[in-house]
């Protein structure tokens, strides 16, 4: 009898070691994974140290163009807060862009561009980019397109109206987001975006500038400011997808628009891609843009048209 019970007891004490141990083994393997797991959330986050890195060897690209013809292809994954303008007034968007970027050129200061005459004889192929810029306080003489409160240069507008109406025929609504910007809200978009790059990237306010102005122009250099530009439905990349998109690549020439700024492109404009942005150019040149398959600048170039 005794034998039995000092048998049950050893049985005893072995079951609950054999517990304890397997509570143990449980607790270790558990804090292991709970630690596998958190270290990989962090490192593919957003706001990573590998994610600021990215970043930063993005803007050290930018910068060595300065020294190099070749362009840089940097492929990037970012959401970005930008201002969203409308009607010189502006609220704020979350603009996803996943692309390759291409950089071709930093930020050419200000006492180094060309100043342009907009009321030269082709006034509608005006060149304003990075290096080009308007004379300081012209203002385009304005008309309100498609019935808002959105304004284009008076010659445009009677075209953006005959677009948007023929597109409405057709089941589309073209949307007037933003057209002509005034100087002023140019140069605050423009500001607010580099504080917002030299605060979220730890930028030099230069580097911080060259990388907004792939963005949005420094005020003076906008097709916006010209009053001959149109952001249409909103500013958002998959407006690509979009049926609004599908039309315009479609019928815009018609209506003496093109898509301005491609990602084909952007070694030449120095614009990331925005499917958004139309330009008007006049309808005889628009078709032949778009057939030429070339940018604004290169088709100047290409029919020896000085801009």
């Amino acid at each position: 009898m005794k034998k039995t019970t000092d048998l049950n007891k050893i049985i005893t004490v072995l079951t609950v070691l054999c517990v304890c141990t397997a509570v143990i083994l449980s607790g270790l393997i558990g804090v292991y994974f709970m630690k596998k797991n958190s270290s990989v959330a962090f490192v593919s986050g957003a706001d990573s140290p590998r994610a600021s890195t990215t970043v930063k060897q993005t803007t050290s690209e930018v910068s060595t163009t300065e020294k190099s013809a070749e362009s840089t292809t940097v492929a990037s994954t970012q959401s970005t807060t930008v201002p969203v303008f409308s009607n010189n007034n502006t609220t704020s968007a979350t603009v996803s862009t996943t692309q390759s970027t291409t950089q071709s050129t930093t930020l050419i200061p200000e006492n180094e561009r060309i100043v342009v005459n907009p009321e030269q004889e082709l006034w509608n192929l005006v060149v304003v980019n990075a290096g080009r810029e308007m004379p300081e306080g012209y203002v385009p003489e304005l008309a309100c397109v498609a019935g808002t409160s959105v304004k284009m240069d008076y010659r445009v507008a009677p075209w953006y109206d005959k677009m948007y109406y023929a597109a409405k025929r057709d089941g589309i609504t073209l949307t007037p987001y933003s057209g002509y910007r005034s100087y002023e809200r140019q140069k605050i978009n423009y500001n607010n975006l580099t504080e917002k790059y030299m605060s979220r990237y730890s930028l030099s306010r230069a580097e911080a500038a060259a990388k907004a102005a792939t963005v949005i122009l420094p005020p003076g250099t906008s097709e916006h400011n010209l009053g001959l530009a149109m952001d249409i439905c909103n500013t958002y990349d998959s407006f690509a997808g979009q049926k609004e998109f599908a039309w315009l690549t479609e019928h815009a020439h018609e209506y003496g628009f093109i898509l301005r700024y491609t990602a084909e492109k952007q070694s030449v404009t120095g614009i990331v891609p925005e499917p958004w942005h139309w330009r008007y150019v006049g309808v005889e040149y628009a078709e032949k843009i778009k057939n030429s398959g070339l940018c604004l600048e290169e088709y100047l170039d290409s029919v020896g048209i000085a801009y």
